[in-house]
């Protein structure tokens, strides 16, 4: 019996409506739905684990939301190489695979082993503060190192394989994966890249400088950003989600990750397919367009 971890997004599905019409057909095909504590106070069905061991008695991990809910849920599955699926109850859905009324197809389709696995590369940030490793972290998406929200720009350094490469005044600097370049680098202005290769795209914030501009490099360098100014409102923070406060002095070494999210697919799409429709709908469900904000 396969052991599925159910994780939902219950803005996305308040009532817990749809998380227990995909937990009742994962039953219903013989397989075990795993749900948290809290999960289960509002749905009320599946297997009760504690979050310790949660992850360690899954064999897949379903996850029900949008692509917000897959990168949290992608920064901990990795950790133990477990395949994801997606299923998308959000806007954009860049990563996830199937729609809520496709989960029967997909779950015929895990159990005849008729799915591949699509393997993203992640970013790992060791923060060194005083020459002390002060944490570390995994991103999906991307690394921004950036001043709050009413903070002035703020002054960072970059080295690449300790190589100095600019002096950056800017909002911030973010660090992409392939997978993120599509994320916040395309709003900052950065390339799309095929999320197949393996590379890190550094992309300025708003830089206050002409000659700042996106840099593409390969995945076995370490970029490093250098925090050089003494703003106590700049921030490091993974896929947009989490963060912790950065100061004056600190530095922020980047490498590809010993670590990678593996996503399931069930059908074969070319990327660019993809993202033509992908754009296509961000473009037609705008608020202008009459539509709402994407996840």
């Amino acid at each position: 019996m396969k052991n599925i971890g159910i994780v939902p997004n219950f803005s996305k599905d308040p009532e817990g409506v749809q998380t227990r019409a995909i937990i009742s057909e994962i039953q219903q095909k013989g397989m075990l739905p795993l749900v948290l504590p809290e999960v289960y106070q509002v749905i009320n069905v599946g297997k009760v684990v504690e979050k310790e061991s949660f992850y360690s008695l899954s064999d897949f991990i379903f996850v029900l939301g949008g692509d917000g809910t897959l990168l949290r849920a992608a920064r901990q599955a990795c950790k133990y190489g477990l395949p994801v699926l997606g299923i998308n109850m959000g806007r954009l859905g860049f990563l996830t695979e199937v729609e809520v009324s496709d989960i029967g197809l997909a779950l015929d389709a895990i159990l005849a082993g008729e799915y591949y696995i699509e393997q993203r590369m992640m970013l790992k940030a060791k923060l060194v503060r005083q020459g002390t490793e002060a944490c570390e972290l995994v991103a999906l998406n991307d690394i921004a190192i950036a001043k709050a929200y009413f903070a002035r720009i703020i002054h960072l350094k970059v080295f690449i394989n300790d190589e100095f490469v600019g002096y950056y005044p800017a909002d911030g600097i973010l660090v992409s994966s392939p997978t993120g370049s599509t994320a916040y680098s395309l709003s900052a202005g950065g390339p799309i890249i095929n999320p197949a290769m393996e590379c890190l795209l550094l992309t300025p914030i708003c830089p206050h400088a002409l000659n700042a501009r996106a840099i593409v490099t390969d995945s076995k360098d370490e970029i490093r950003i250098v925090v050089a100014d003494k703003s106590r409102d700049v921030l490091l923070t993974v896929d947009g989600q989490e963060g912790v406060p950065v100061y004056k002095g600190d530095n922020i070494v980047i490498t590809k990750a010993e670590v990678a999210t593996r996503l399931i697919r069930i059908r074969r799409r070319s990327f660019f397919n993809l993202l033509k429709d992908k754009m296509a709908e961000r473009l037609y469900d705008s608020p202008e367009a009459g539509g709402g904000i994407k996840e």
